[in-house]
């Protein structure tokens, strides 16, 4: 029977968790069961084995709470699921929650793997609560998977032993991204896009100033700004970058398209020709873990991408093999990019087929959930 590893993600799962249920859903030589508190996007993200507590009645979950707070800090139904299926590792995702798990992990006696993934590292390290947190994480946890060369130096930095960490990229379905090769288009705009969640990290107000300086030079760019807002926080950013294109006069050359689910969204990729991802370390310290999954889908599907040298950035996206970078949060360098970009137009196709080259080779989700099956072997030995 192939062994079974127990995640441990809440909420189960958030709308641009695809690059997390990649990790769950295709595993092949070990099984995969999920315990969390809340569920989410279940027809977006199907799984036969998901366990949450807001699964069961009233009576229960009061049950649960009280137990939690008098067992030490886990769900009894999560030490349940972990007996039942007989599972043989703890993978949380994020260090929130694997913090939150060490008393499960002591509980049921699995070794425990934790997955890093941006504000949790970043943005936590400002916190004197966290970091005591992280030196209690450090201690009692087994493994920490890391995006890239930056996270796990900004890992170490916060007190972790270096043999501890280790770099696991994180990989796109490049079965269902289909490669489209991108020419400029003879008359007409060249369609620049910015898409992901409305947070300060993501620049997009630093991409709206980027392009209204380029387009000065170049009045065919058209930017698209495809962002996701549902709290009230990432709602103020949108509202910001929204005043600012109607402040600098761009109305007439920016949009603002609807969201759209992960694999509409994937294909519409396919009507623009330049992605701008200026991502900077916010102002309460949070940033991208390593990169943005979405320049991985970008590069899968052959967009030239303009991005800052951004935490791990550099390592998705190498600057002249999938697009051209800038320093962080250098507006004037970020239009003289785009620029060159679009004065390359003969190289998008060549920049296309050496990004998707890339993410075949270090990013593909089959490749790296081999590699994952691989550290589960490996960790799974020593016990």
């Amino acid at each position: 029977m192939k062994p079974l590893v127990l995640h441990s993600v809440n909420p189960y799962l958030f709308g641009t968790g695809s690059w997390v249920y990649g990790q769950i859903k295709l595993l092949s030589r070990w099984q995969a069961a999920v315990v969390t508190n809340k569920l989410e996007n279940l027809d977006q993200f199907p799984l036969d084995a998901v366990h949450a507590l807001r699964s069961f009645p009233a009576p229960r979950r009061w049950y649960e709470h009280a137990a939690k707070a008098l067992n030490g800090g886990y769900f009894p139904f999560m030490k349940g699921v972990a007996r039942r299926t007989q599972a043989r590792l703890l993978h949380s995702h994020f260090a929130g929650k694997g913090w939150k798990d060490l008393p499960l992990a002591r509980a049921t006696g699995l070794p425990h793997i934790s997955s890093f993934y941006g504000a949790d590292i970043w943005r936590n390290s400002r916190s004197e609560k966290w970091r005591t947190r992280f030196l209690e994480l450090w201690r009692e946890g087994d493994l920490f998977l890391v995006e890239g060369e930056a996270m796990r130096a900004k890992v170490i930095s916060l007190g972790c032993p270096p043999d501890k960490v280790r770099v696991q990229h994180l990989g796109v379905d490049l079965s269902s991204a289909n490669f489209f090769e991108r020419k400029a288009p003879k008359d007409g705009p060249i369609k620049v896009l910015i898409s992901g969640r409305a947070v300060e990290k993501k620049g997009h107000e630093l991409a709206v100033r980027i392009f209204a300086r380029a387009r000065r030079e170049c009045p065919r760019l058209e930017l698209s700004v495809m962002v996701i807002a549902k709290s009230a926080e990432e709602k103020a950013v949108l509202a910001r970058v929204q005043a600012l294109v109607r402040e600098l006069d761009l109305e007439g050359c920016v949009n603002f398209p609807p969201p759209l689910p992960y694999a509409a969204w994937r294909k519409s990729l396919e009507a623009y020709h330049l992605f701008l991802a200026p991502s900077l370390h916010a102002s309460d310290g949070d940033a991208e873990g390593g990169a943005p999954v979405s320049l991985i889908d970008m590069s899968a599907t052959g967009i030239p991408i303009v991005a800052s040298k951004h935490c791990d950035i550099p390592e998705v996206v190498p600057h002249g093999v999938g697009g051209l970078l800038f320093e962080e949060n250098d507006e004037a360098g970020g239009a003289a990019m785009l620029l060159e970009a679009v004065r390359s137009a003969e190289r998008w196709g060549e920049w296309g087929r050496a990004g998707r080259a890339h993410v075949e080779r270090h990013y593909s989700l089959a490749t790296q959930v081999r590699a994952l099956e691989a550290v589960y072997d490996e960790r799974l030995s020593r016990t």
